[in-house]
């Protein structure tokens, strides 16, 4: 019974390192859905989220196995033209909470409880 549990905390682990692995250190950029904003997202290895889309907006994350959960966010409250506010507030909408994701190559791929994909990708340093 305890190898079971050990083993299980192990994959469990991993998962989440995969995860870390793979994003950690990294920014990226959303290609689909397009907005008329470009926006961006960034981890640290520390469970911090950044990015900006009209504006900045930061956070924290937690993953297991497949799944990134994303804390409260926080952003500047900075205006600009109408559909740009627009194209924020739908991407803030689907954006965060509990979250699936994939990694495929250079492309991070993170689906949202009611089925919206966004696909991020990797920016070149």
């Amino acid at each position: 019974m305890n190898t079971f549990f050990c083993s299980m905390f192990a994959f469990m682990s991993l998962a989440s390192c995969s995860f870390i692995n793979n994003a950690a250190g990294n920014e990226y950029t959303l290609v689909e859905p397009k907005y008329p904003i470009d926006i961006t997202l960034g981890f640290d290895k520390k469970g911090g989220y950044h990015g900006q889309a009209l504006n900045r907006y930061f956070g924290t994350y937690k993953t297991v196995k497949n799944t990134v959960t994303f804390g409260y966010m926080a952003s500047t409250k900075m205006a600009g033209a109408p559909e740009d506010m627009k194209a924020e507030d739908e991407y803030f909408k689907e954006f965060g909470n509990e979250m699936e994701y994939k990694f495929d190559g250079n492309k991070m791929i993170l689906k949202s409880k009611s089925g919206k994909e966004f696909t991020y990708e990797k920016a070149t340093k």
